[in-house]
């Protein structure tokens, strides 16, 4: 509910101010008065387009601001560039402010039709009516939850043919690896086995020429030991040639040491064995390896067993079979909500199409047809079928489509009829002119109509018929005044005698006698609600 509007330099409004009730609020006055520019600051605050043109002539700024019956606070500012949202005193973009409001306020103008011409809202108007709503949204969320697990499982297999191919990759490279047998430090071995074979001759001769020169007749041992036998003669009688002795024996030391390595080296050539050409071709292998897999054989050896990790995690991650297990769960359970939505639908449809019809007959539609068509289609987010609004004033007709056969003064009052079997506590309508071509006992009719859903939810009307005006609760007259050259429009609450000469001027389109007299019986008649 709105409990105050402030209207500042918009167009001929140089400021407004309303203080609303509840109930039924009607809008009056002359063609042209300005009666649609307050409809237009509703709209506004609904985030509607704010064009520079609707400021008022030497004024920079134009706003928009009311007050809801929770206190919150919304305003609009209009600018020559931009526009600006207020929620509450801060600045906010203008889409949260539309969404703030617009849950709050249900505007509906003589060709706003939308609503009815768009029958993808027919069937949430039939779940509101029928109090289906948390059973639709249990259909919407399992229907999510479904999309969510189809995407999921759609990802899975596709992934499932990456993991395929990764699978044989891994697989390749395993056995690869595998069938090379690898052992840490192979490589230097087979480096120093090949060196050893090319080299095995040379090495050979060296180490016999070594060997005739230590151990040979005459060789550098005998000569040292005779050396030796002499110092120890010497330094018998020598004493300090003595250190020159024990220097001796170190050197026959490492002479002794450098015989026995080489009798090692010779034994490690006699053993070695192989074939070059097969050293080479293993080498080859090892490099070969080493480019694909690492710089080392263990680093080849690890790349194997983080191969074989990753395998076992591809094996062990195959999630198609869990997915498609949680689906076929949500798909029954989505069934199985989406039928008794169905049911309740097909049922309920039937009270709805008497209650509409009941009330269309009040709207001066003597013999209407008002049919809720619900057709089966494929699953979707609200459920099993499709609805749509089907409509005839003339008997005879068929009953077709809303958007292909009502004209705006039946739009009109379908739209009343509606909103009237679900008002919302707390709501705001604002109807902007639909009686257009209405009158007489209808007229009176639809001012009763709109009483009625006023008792449910604040009902602000711009009218000019003096049978639904009477009705209202609090009543408004929009005038439009000239002062020194310039156009400004008032808004002023009137009651008592003013409102019964605001309904005669409706009646008569002047002030008389007579006009007062069926004011004032009017006004009377509405207030008793016969």
């Amino acid at each position: 509910m709105i409990s105050y509007l402030r209207i500042k330099n918009i167009a001929v409004i140089e400021e407004a101010e309303l203080e609303l009730e509840p109930g039924f609020v009607v809008l009056t006055g002359e063609t042209g008065a300005g009666k649609s520019i307050i409809v237009g600051g509703f709209k506004l605050l609904m985030g509607g387009k704010g064009d520079p043109d609707v400021i008022r002539s030497g004024e920079e700024l134009a706003r928009i601001e009311a007050i809801l019956s929770d206190d919150t606070t919304v305003a609009v500012e209009i600018g020559k560039r931009r526009s600006r949202g207020y929620l509450n005193g801060e600045l906010v973009p203008l889409k949260k402010l539309a969404e703030a409001v617009s849950s709050r306020i249900d505007i509906f103008g003589q060709r706003d039709h939308y609503f009815l011409l768009d029958a993808s809202n027919h069937l949430l108007f039939l779940d509101s009516f029928l109090g289906l709503l948390s059973l639709r949204d249990e259909v919407n969320r399992l229907w999510e939850e479904i999309r969510v697990k189809e995407e999921a499982l759609k990802r899975a297999r596709m992934e499932r043919e990456e993991r395929e191919r990764q699978k044989d990759f891994l697989t390749f490279q395993i056995n690869e690896i595998e069938k090379a047998n690898l052992r840490p430090g192979e490589e230097e071995e087979l480096r120093e086995k090949r060196e050893y074979i090319i080299k095995r001759e040379r090495l050979k001769e060296l180490m016999g020429q070594i060997s005739m020169e230590l151990e040979g007749e005459g060789g550098a041992r005998e000569r040292l030991w005779a050396m030796k036998n002499a110092l120890e003669e010497l330094s018998s009688t020598f004493r300090d040639m003595e250190s020159y002795t024990k220097e001796m024996d170190s050197f026959l030391s490492v002479l002794s040491d450098l015989s026995f390595a080489l009798g090692e080296k010779s034994s490690i050539l006699e053993d070695t064995e192989g074939n070059i050409e097969e050293i080479e071709e293993r080498l080859a292998l090892i490099e070969r390896l080493k480019k694909k897999y690492g710089d080392s054989i263990d680093a080849i050896i690890k790349y194997k067993e983080e191969a074989e990790r990753k395998l076992q995690h591809i094996e062990e991650g195959d999630v198609e079979e869990k997915l498609e297990a949680e689906l076929k769960v949500l798909w029954e359970k989505y069934r199985k909500v989406a039928s008794e939505l169905s049911q309740k639908r097909r049922k309920g449809a039937t009270g709805l199409k008497r209650e509409i019809e009941s009330r269309l007959k009040k709207l001066a539609i003597s013999k209407p047809l008002f049919e809720i068509q619900l057709r089966e289609r494929s699953p979707y987010e609200f459920g099993m079928e499709e609805g749509e609004f089907l409509f005839s004033a003339n008997p005879g007709e068929e009953p077709r489509p809303l958007k292909k056969i009502a004209s705006g003064g039946e739009l009109s009052r379908i739209m009343l009829a509606l909103k009237s079997l679900n008002a919302e506590k707390g709501k705001t309508f604002v109807f902007d002119e639909i009686d257009s071509g209405i009158g007489g006992k209808t007229a009176y009719t639809l001012g009763a109509m709109l009483k009625e859903l006023a008792s449910m939810s604040q009902t602000i009307v711009v009218t000019h018929l003096p049978q639904v005006a009477a009705f209202a609760d609090q009543h408004f007259v929009i005038e439009k005044k000239v002062r020194g050259g310039r156009t400004y429009t008032f808004v002023r609450e009137i009651s008592g005698e003013e409102r019964i000469k605001e309904l005669a001027r409706m009646l008569a389109g002047e002030i008389s006698p007579s006009a007062l007299r069926t004011a004032e019986e009017l006004l009377n008649r509405a207030e008793k609600g016969n």
